[in-house]
């Protein structure tokens, strides 16, 4: 009997110890991750499993070209605080200015391209060209809009109904991703190719220079700086185009000409594609020596 004693005790002594070296195990595997029963964190995504808060996770929701990886959600070039992107969002039916809905998805957030007198919920543009989008919106909160993963409108609060986006321009050659969130749901993802146009395409950076009228001006100097102090100049041709090989980064574009007096623009040169900076216009007035 003594001996079957110990003989239980030692037994015992064995199973304890096999169960301590069991919970320690399973513990230090919950906290690699490698188990337990948390569920997996999907609060960064929306309903259609998209990320909602920006490129800093990583995470691109389309296998197309990002152009705006590793960008800054506002482009200031030179500290001038002018974007390149100057959207604005205005409460407007489109049936009062006689535009039809075409056809696409119906979601309770739903996004528009305006092509013409109807909207589509997909569509094309021509690089260095405005454009204008549609919401329509069945709630209510901030309105968050999304080029690709990369936030470009934070609206504070909207009610529901249409609204115009205007201010959306065709800045690179390639397509647009857009969609939005509001009250935690997402609209379609509108995709806007972008074809070149008239726009030269062999280097970076081009642009158009225009007199008041829209007429191309051709012979025009245009000088493009960055905030590195570097300048690289070319001259616009006879349809008043122009094209500058750049690095990528934020640049002011300016332009001279004898007689005239130029708006400056500001432009992003993004790696991987050509970027159309917005139209510089010039107007007859005092201006320095050509060339100075």
């Amino acid at each position: 009997m003594k001996a079957w004693g110990i003989f239980s005790m030692e037994k015992t002594t064995v199973i304890i110890s096999g169960l301590i070296f069991v919970m320690f195990f399973v513990g230090i595997c919950a906290s690699q991750g490698m188990g337990g029963s948390k569920a997996y964190d999907q609060s960064g995504y929306d309903y259609m499993g998209t990320p909602v808060t920006g490129g800093n996770q990583g995470i691109d929701y389309t296998a197309d070209f990002n152009p705006y990886s590793g960008l800054s959600s506002q482009i200031d070039p030179l500290s001038t605080g002018i974007s390149t992107l100057q959207l604005q969002l205005e409460p407007i039916d489109p049936a009062s200015e006689g535009l039809s809905v075409g056809g696409g998805q119906k979601l309770a957030n739903q996004l528009y391209l305006q092509s013409g007198q109807d909207l589509y919920t997909e569509g094309a543009v021509t690089l260095g060209e405005p454009y204008v989008l549609w919401a329509r919106i069945t709630g209510k909160g901030s309105l968050r809009l999304y080029d690709y993963n990369r936030q470009i409108l934070n609206q504070g609060y909207v009610a529901p109904g249409w609204y115009r986006i205007t201010g959306a321009y065709a800045d690179y050659a390639g397509q647009h991703i857009y969609r939005f969130v509001l009250a935690g749901l997402a609209s379609n993802n509108l995709t806007i190719a972008v074809n070149p146009g008239g726009y030269p395409t062999s280097f970076s950076l081009t642009g158009k220079v225009v007199d008041q009228s829209g007429k191309p001006m051709a012979g025009v100097r245009v000088i493009a700086s960055n905030s590195d102090g570097g300048k690289f100049s070319t001259t616009t041709g006879p349809a008043g185009y122009y094209a500058i090989d750049v690095a990528t980064g934020a640049y002011l574009v300016n332009a001279e000409y004898p007689g005239y007096v130029f708006t400056s623009v500001s432009a992003q040169a993004i790696a991987g594609t050509v970027s159309a900076a917005r139209p510089i216009v010039g107007t007859p007035g005092s201006a320095a020596p050509f060339g100075a």
